[in-house]
This record gives C-alpha cells, sequence and structure tokens, in this order.
C-alpha cells in the first residue's frame, strides 16, 4: 500500500492545540520558565505575582491575582462612586424640577384672569406705593413703613381683583400649612372683629330708622297740629 502523504492532520491528536472547551496548564510553556535577563533571573515570586501560565483555546494567558483583586476592588468603588453620583444629580434634578414646576404652576393660578394687565397693575401699585412713602417721608417709623404698605395693596386689590385675591389665597394657604396656631388665632380675631362690625351695622341701622319713625311722625303731629310742614 503506497503511503499517503496528504493525509490530514488531527491537530487535537498531534497535540498541537489542547482540546476543545478545556483550559491546561501549560507548565512546559517558555514563559513558565525563570529566564534570564542580562544578569538578573526572574523569581517564582515574580511569577506568582503575575500568576501562572495557561493555554486557553491556544493562547497563552497568566491570571494575576492581586492585579485582577486590586483592579476588580477599584473598579467596584468606582462603579459606586458613579452611581451615588448620579442618584445625587438624579435627586436634586427631580426636586429643582419639582420646585420649578410649583412655582410656574402657583404663577399661572394666581394670574387666572387673562383680562389683567399685570406689567400696567404693577407699575399702579409701585407708584400708589412711592406715593404713601412721599406722603409720610417726615412722619415718625410707624407710618412709613405702614402707608406705602396699605397704599400698595389697596392700588393691588382695585386694579387687580382676581390677581389679588389668589395671592391673598395662597398666602393664606402658606400661612395655615407652616403656622396653624397663628392662623387660628387671626380667623378668630377676623370672625370678632367681622361681627363687631355686623352688629355696629345692625344697630346703627335700627337707630337710624328708629330716628327716621320718629321724626316722620313728628313731623306728622306737628302738621296736623298746626298745618306747618316741618
Amino acid at each position: 500500500m503506497a503511503p499517503n502523504f496528504y493525509r490530514e492532520i488531527d491537530l487535537v491528536k498531534e497535540q498541537v492545540i489542547p482540546p476543545q472547551q478545556e483550559v491546561v496548564l501549560s507548565s512546559s510553556a517558555k514563559e513558565a520558565a525563570p529566564q534570564n535577563i542580562g544578569s538578573k533571573t526572574l523569581s517564582y515570586e515574580l511569577q506568582d505575582i503575575l500568576g501562572e501560565n495557561k493555554l486557553a483555546y491556544g493562547i497563552s494567558l497568566r491570571t494575576p491575582e492581586p492585579l485582577m483583586n486590586f483592579f476588580g476592588k477599584l473598579r467596584t468603588s468606582l462603579t459606586k462612586t458613579i452611581n451615588c453620583v448620579e442618584q445625587k444629580i438624579d435627586s436634586s434634578s427631580k426636586l429643582y424640577y419639582d420646585k420649578e414646576r410649583k412655582i410656574t404652576s402657583a404663577v399661572a393660578e394666581l394670574h387666572s384672569d387673562p383680562r389683567e394687565k399685570l406689567l400696567p397693575g404693577f407699575t399702579y401699585v409701585l407708584v400708589a406705593s412711592m406715593s404713601g412713602s412721599i406722603l409720610t417721608r417726615n412722619r415718625n417709623i410707624f407710618l412709613r413703613f405702614t402707608t406705602p404698605l396699605l397704599f400698595g395693596v389697596s392700588c393691588f386689590a382695585y386694579v387687580l381683583p382676581t390677581t389679588f385675591r389668589n395671592t391673598k389665597n395662597l398666602a393664606y394657604d402658606v400661612e395655615k400649612r407652616n403656622f396653624p396656631a397663628f392662623v387660628q388665632t387671626q380667623d378668630n380675631l377676623y370672625s370678632g372683629a367681622r361681627k363687631a362690625v355686623c352688629s355696629t351695622a345692625h344697630y346703627t341701622s335700627t337707630f337710624v330708622s328708629t330716628v327716621q319713625k320718629g321724626y316722620q311722625k313728628t313731623n306728622t303731629a306737628i302738621k296736623e297740629w298746626t298745618g306747618l310742614n316741618v
């Protein structure tokens, strides 16, 4: 039988490459033995640091455990730091957008009447406040503080009534949420003052009605007795 010079070579059986899905320790590889570099020799301690030489799928690999552990810890720490920074940025951004949305919605709710022109209205309020300051420039500190405020608030309520009402309700809600005891006292004082004003108006109206009736009766009696029209 003639020899077959063109036979197929089995690289695994010929031990040219390791079997598939297998990693073997290459103790006979060139990198595994100490090498002479000039007058120095690579020690086995350095080989322990660099790791054992292995052949994986025909590729020579080294796995230095200390370096892998060091960079693994470094990568884990860096990942945790980046995640923490991202969470802080996300929470800060969320808080900022929530505040911005609350402010914009509050401003939109305050100016609910499009017929009210804000720029001319606030110009009138500013002029009224400056007028109050000018009128009380030679007065005491109490008048110099309260008069411009009173003039400005009165002008605000007159030129921008809807915006003023919405602003007053918003201020009341904020005050009630932060200072409930003070708001309760304020409401009690307001209710008492309102009852006093209503009672005064009622008694005044009754008194005026009584005086008018007495006057009419007196006028009628004088007219009947004397014939004079008083």
